[in-house]
């Protein structure tokens, strides 16, 4: 659990803390409870994915949880596992979702071996004909903020990164601003298209490096940086940026 849970916290240091990762701490607590068991390859693995990718940290919750629920020797694995499912309810917006975790708790509370392990395949069966299979991650845009003082106008950028794939730069309300922006990008092996800056109906599409724009931003305009490169193992796409203007 400790050695999880830290690496866990290691790599929120790094690429930026986001409470969409925090179920996975019931999942490294899961992992130390099934240590020598069966079902601890399962759990490692789906720990992994989950650090790696955060877009499939639902499936990463909810197929060991669901397994755990099943085939968990004890009552507290059984237990944790249903409490990994239900995360998900919370934390990350699963379609269908609901059904899932009610099956889950039914297996989790019960001592009947053979109940266990048909409920959980009937379960999610029935789910996925009536609603859906759990989607991935829906990512939003996060928002930079800003602040004005005598006509300067100063943005607080945060990383943009596989888990937060889009960063929005709303105009000031009123005034017309001309607006620099700042890009160091890199954490990938080529010289493909990375990242996408947009004002309105203008796109530049840009390599990792490192570059700088001028804009003219008026009231109601929203200068958008995005993330073009999906999760590649080995590969940590990220765009660090800083922007600032001033008054016209």
């Amino acid at each position: 659990m400790l050695s999880g849970w830290t690496v866990w916290a290691a790599v929120n240091l790094f690429r930026g803390f986001s409470l969409t990762t925090l179920p996975l701490v019931v999942l490294f607590a899961l992992m130390g409870m099934v240590q020598g068991t069966p079902l601890f390859p399962f759990v490692a693995g789906c720990s992994l994915l989950g650090l790696m990718s955060p877009a499939l940290i639902p499936w990463a919750m909810l197929v060991p949880g669901l397994l755990a629920c099943s085939a968990g020797k004890t009552a507290q694995i059984r237990i944790t596992g249903f409490i990994a499912v239900a995360s998900t309810l919370w934390f990350i917006p699963v379609s269908a979702s609901i059904p899932i975790v009610v099956v889950a708790a039914t297996a989790a509370l019960t001592g009947w071996k053979r109940f266990r392990y048909s409920v959980i395949p009937v379960g999610f069966v029935i789910s996925a004909l009536l609603f859906d299979l759990p989607g991935p991650l829906e990512v939003k845009s996060a928002v930079a903020g800003s602040e004005i003082n005598n006509g300067i106008i100063t943005y607080s950028i945060p990383e943009v990164n596989s888990s937060k794939r889009e960063v929005l730069l709303p105009a000031p309300f009123e005034g017309r601003w001309a607006v620099w922006l700042a890009l160091e990008s890199g954490g990938v092996r080529d010289s493909l298209p990375m990242l996408a800056v947009r004002l309105g109906d203008d796109m530049l599409i840009l390599p990792s490096g490192r570059d700088t724009l001028s804009f003219v931003m008026v009231p109601g305009d929203t200068l958008a940086i995005t993330l073009m490169r999906n999760f590649r193992s080995f590969n940590h796409s990220v765009i660090h940026a800083a922007a600032g203007g001033e008054r016209l």
